[in-house]
């Protein structure tokens, strides 16, 4: 990655070697820019990146802006001048913009879930009016608010029967009571082990005619679904998406919005 004394930065709380070469070649090698990808790495004795720290960050480093890819996704909030609609709605930023001395906060994240979940009813030509999400961590807050606006019910399961409860009275949802529903949402990291691992995943599962799942690859949810014939979302239908809204706030005064699919998948290639 190329530094000068006019460099730009755009900040990260990812230090993926992927990521960082991808955005290296889109940044500085495609669009010839003079802004670099930084990762920033947390110093904490809890190896965690401060919330306020990220922000200030930004501020000091004059960057263009910042991404946010868990931990102080709701963390950051407190540190930031405005949101977004969406990001103000789930409480939850994964990508911050700077404007002067002004920091505002999106969630890019919904959009991709969204445009994942559209797309999948749209090519499985199925009724959806109900969904199961497995998990009640930071996806589960995206995935209920998208899916509530497209009119879907939603129910909660997990393998913590505590902390369903919390998270249906929080959300006034309807407990579930082992009915299998439309769509199933796995909102958890554990679909690249045996699924029979996770309590209560496959009973939960089972029934559905669609399945999303967050997790990438997810080697073994895709599998599930192509031995019993469910239609079958994978993370990269969300990831894609949020990446392109992201890239096309960050570069906003570089290039349009509809270049950025072609740029990335470019920066992807080498």
């Amino acid at each position: 990655m190329k530094i000068t004394a006019t460099t730009q930065y755009i900040i990260s709380t990812s230090g993926r070697a992927s990521s960082i070469e991808r955005y290296r070649r889109l940044l500085q090698d495609i669009l010839q820019l003079d802004i670099a990808y930084l990762p920033i790495t947390p110093y904490a004795e809890d190896g965690l990146i401060k919330p306020e720290h990220f922000a200030q960050a930004i501020k000091g480093l004059g960057a263009i802006g910042g991404a946010i890819s868990k931990d102080i996704k709701a963390k950051i909030i407190p540190y930031l001048d405005s949101l977004d609609p969406f990001a103000q709605l789930v409480g939850s930023v994964n990508t911050v913009i700077r404007d002067k001395d002004i920091l505002t906060g999106y969630n890019t994240d919904a959009h991709g879930f969204e445009t994942a979940i559209r797309e999948g009813i749209s090519q499985s030509q199925l009724k959806i009016n109900t969904a199961l999400i497995y998990g009640y961590g930071g996806v589960f807050n995206v995935a209920y608010h998208v899916l509530t606006s497209l009119g879907i019910e939603v129910f909660l399961t997990g393998r913590r029967p505590e902390e369903v409860v919390k998270k249906n009275a929080a959300y006034h949802l309807t407990p579930f009571d082992g009915t299998p529903k439309d769509l199933f949402v796995n909102a958890t990291p554990i679909t690249d082990q045996p699924l029979e691992l996770a309590t209560g995943f496959l009973e939960a599962v089972q029934g559905s005619k669609l399945v999303f799942d967050h997790q990438m690859p997810g080697s073994y949810m895709a599998a599930y679904c192509k031995e019993n014939n469910i239609a079958y979302i994978p993370g990269t239908a969300m990831y894609y998406p949020q990446m392109y809204r992201q890239w096309a706030l960050f570069l906003k005064d570089y290039v349009s919005a509809n270049q950025i699919p072609s740029l990335i998948t470019q920066a992807e290639k080498g």
